[in-house]
């Protein structure tokens, strides 16, 4: 995230608006990412929200469309799927990643043949972070981090109310472990579906590009009732 202050015109607007940031840092976030960009631009979004590769993160990426074959630009630089520090859920390609020492625990995952909804997406989800949360002995704030994407894919397969159910426990899950997720949806922020899911996330930051090179992003706060200027992403 950038320095706070482009974002805001009033300077008492900046504090409230870090004072959140860091709140939802410490006590676990769920962003819902929108705006109808590229899988280039998701992606970049993708590593700066996973966090840089300084810092000891623990990251779960789940992939939902085969039309997905970008699993390392999600990743910062120095991060690939095949670090122990990664748990890959790739569904739409029918391939996971996990540690070396949670081999035995991806025996009893369900195969990843094309036939798991949103009940075995959750089970996996819910087994990776509980994993890192057990190896660690209780990850710490902003530790953990998962990425879906994207939602695209699950609002076209699945019944809304069902994908609702979905997100509301992984949400739960992802803050039980005070951590920070974040969901594409490559739509425009204005689609009636976002309306839909909104509720459910603690904030949306929009994408969006421009003349095809030049991402930029702005944050939606609604319980602040804020939304910030534009940025370079």
């Amino acid at each position: 995230m950038k320095d706070c202050r482009s974002l805001f015109r009033d300077e008492e607007d900046v504090y409230v608006f870090r004072d959140h940031l860091e709140s939802l840092r410490q006590h676990g976030s769920n962003l819902l990412v929108t705006g109808e960009v590229s899988q280039r631009v998701t992606n970049r979004a993708s590593r700066t929200l996973f966090g840089d590769d300084i810092h000891d993160r623990k990251r779960v990426l789940a992939l939902t469309d085969a039309g997905i074959n970008t699993a390392n630009e999600h990743f910062p630089v120095d991060v690939s799927p095949d670090d122990s520090s990664v748990w890959l859920i790739d569904r739409g390609n029918r391939r996971r990643s996990l540690p070396q020492a949670a081999a035995s625990i991806g025996e009893t995952l369900p195969p990843l043949d094309g036939k798991n909804g949103l009940h075995e997406l959750r089970e996996e989800i819910v087994t990776a972070t509980g994993y890192y949360d057990d190896a660690t002995d209780g990850v710490a704030p902003a530790e953990l981090r998962l990425c879906v994407d994207s939602l695209n894919y699950l609002v076209d397969e699945q019944d809304l109310l069902a994908l609702k159910r979905f997100l509301r426990s992984i949400c739960a899950i992802i803050k039980g472990v005070r951590g920070m997720a974040h969901y594409h949806f490559s739509v425009p922020d204005d689609d009636a579906t976002v309306a839909e899911l909104s509720p459910l996330f603690d904030a949306r930051i929009e994408l969006r590009q421009r003349n095809g090179d030049h991402p930029d992003h702005r944050w939606h706060v609604p319980s602040l009732d804020m939304t910030t200027a534009w940025v370079d992403l």
